[in-house]
């Protein structure tokens, strides 16, 4: 988005500010969707950017959605996805939790531990309920090329493939429960197109095999995703083209054997990353002991991927003063919180800014604010704003100093 639009929209709303341009959201789904088989459907994994309006936006655009909370079904619903379009991904479901998505009637619950699955045939079993679950596996491979890895390591997700067989038969004795699919997600933040069709292509062949050796029908499969964005300047872009053409090949192989299973992948950092800016306003800047730092009204407590929290970024994210382009110094750039690790950008190049002028920082259109420790200090939530054909839409209002006693309650007593 050009600087006069992003320089007017942070006048109209204040700062700190996300912006969506919804061109770009489009533009990424087409490109996902153009890059599949025809066969092939796209969830989008809301835990990138859970905003009701952007899930309404996928809605639109013919997404089903995948949802890792109560909070996350409940946005879903609210959205317009129907039970046959929602799936729910996540270890550590509460009883509350599965019994919203029972109610619900979703599609799958992808289950991640044989225990859950007892919980839910007890809680389908109250109901008078047969309740679809898929089994999500951590296979001993993985060549996907992800930064952040769910496969092929110790981890909390899924069952792991040597005991595979053992789940599917303790699940296939609980009769309030059908097995219809398999999940697998092997990382994320994946930009090697041939390593992500190498691990499609193990994913379909792993669970056409389960399924035949378990004697299940494999009505859905999850192929999962992972597919990334640049954020640094070595960073490649994905090639798109190149996924579409090999993983094509692939399909032709396995297409006939899926013929009845509704296969499906998954994303929501390459769906929405590129598409936000955050922008925050500089309030000073000042010199310490040889550095100069630019102090802003938003930090880490809105944006904590930029100041290194995520385990994914170990660099600056890309940012530019607007309207500024000369007289270039290095600075560090920090929010307003008391704690040093709100440096937002270390020891970055930026042209020379003065208070007032604004910082923009890109491709933050996921895991953004909602990755971020909103109430640590309690500076109010950023306004979320959509750009769309030269006009802007609230999504989510900024919260006043009083929003942060919502809901608490008084001392009532006297100690």
């Amino acid at each position: 988005m050009e600087d006069k639009i992003l320089k007017d929209i942070a006048e109209q709303y204040g700062t700190p500010l996300y912006v969506y341009d919804t061109d770009k959201i489009v533009s990424q789904y087409e490109i996902l969707k153009k890059s599949l088989p025809e066969e092939l459907g796209i969830f989008y994994s809301m835990k990138a950017n859970p905003l009701l309006g952007l899930c309404q936006l996928f809605k639109k655009l013919g997404s089903g959605i995948e949802v890792a909370s109560s909070g996350e079904l409940y946005t879903a619903v609210a959205a317009g996805f129907l039970p046959g379009q929602i799936i729910f991904t996540s270890p550590g479901k509460t009883r509350e939790e599965l019994e919203f998505a029972i109610e619900k009637g979703i599609y799958s619950i992808n289950v991640e531990a044989v225990e859950e699955a007892v919980l839910i045939d007890e809680l389908a079993a109250q109901k008078g309920k047969k309740v679809k679950v898929s089994v999500r596996i951590n296979p001993d491979f993985d060549i996907s090329g992800s930064n952040i890895k769910m496969t092929g390591v110790p981890t909390q997700f899924g069952i792991d493939g040597i005991n595979a067989e053992a789940a599917f038969e303790a699940l296939g004795k609980l009769a309030n429960i059908k097995v219809t699919g398999i999940h697998i997600y092997t990382g994320t933040q994946a930009l090697n197109a041939k390593n992500i069709v190498l691990s499609m292509e193990e994913i379909i062949k792993l669970s056409l095999d389960l399924s035949q050796r378990c004697n299940f029908p494999l009505e859905f499969l999850n192929l999962g995703g992972g597919f990334g964005i640049p954020y640094f300047k070595d960073d490649m872009p994905l090639d798109m083209e190149t996924f579409a053409k090999e993983f094509s090949l692939v399909w032709s192989r396995y297409k006939e054997r899926l013929a009845g299973t509704r296969v499906f992948v998954e994303s929501g950092r390459f769906l929405m990353a590129e598409a936000g800016t955050y922008l925050t306003r500089i309030l000073y800047s000042k010199d310490c002991k040889g550095k100069k730092y630019l102090v802003c009204d938003g930090g880490s407590n809105q944006h904590a991927s930029s100041a290194f929290l995520g385990r994914y970024i170990r660099n600056n994210f890309p940012m530019h003063i607007l309207n500024r382009c000369e007289n270039e110094e290095q600075v560090n750039v920090t929010g307003p919180l008391c704690t040093p690790t709100d440096i937002i950008g270390q020891n970055v190049t930026l042209p020379r800014a003065v208070a007032g002028d604004v910082l923009a920082i890109h491709k933050s259109g996921a895991y953004g604010s909602t990755q971020s420790p909103a109430l640590f200090l309690s500076h109010p939530l950023a306004a979320e704003v959509q750009y769309y054909r030269g006009k802007t839409y609230i999504l989510r209002e900024r919260w006043g100093k009083e929003d942060f006693i919502k809901g608490q309650k008084e001392l009532e007593f006297e100690p």
